[in-house]
């Protein structure tokens, strides 16, 4: 599935600017991101945690393995990353339960540029 004009931009825009150090922050923003998705399923009891919690498990999984990839790949992992995190990606994450859709679509296209498809997500 081809990654729409919108999420398309906005994940090479949160490619760019990558430093080691930032991996740190952005683990914790994940995590954060995971909680606020918890806790909106709260009140709206159709969000797809599990989704949620694939999605953060497996952008780890690359996280863990960030030293066998290119720099290149590795802005990609983080833009992934951060996408999962943004407040502007193209679906809010926590208002429908298509809110991951665009999330899931990036990282499927991150794992089939690193040549992952054992991590590719199903929706």
């Amino acid at each position: 599935m081809a990654l729409s004009e919108h999420a398309s931009e906005l994940f090479d825009s949160l490619c760019k600017d990558f430093e080691p150090v930032h991996l740190i922050h952005l683990k914790d923003e994940m995590r954060a991101q995971l909680d606020n998705f918890r806790e909106a399923a709260n009140e709206h009891e159709m969000l797809p945690i599990d989704l949620a919690q694939e999605l953060h498990d497996k952008l780890n999984v690359l996280f863990r393995q960030m030293g066998t990839y290119s720099p290149e790949q590795q802005r990609l992992v983080v833009g992934a990353a951060r996408y999962f995190v943004s407040e502007q990606d193209e679906y809010p994450d926590t208002e429908t339960i298509l809110g991951l859709d665009d999330d899931v679509s990036v990282f499927n296209h991150v794992v089939a540029l690193l040549g992952r498809d054992d991590l590719r997500m199903h929706y």
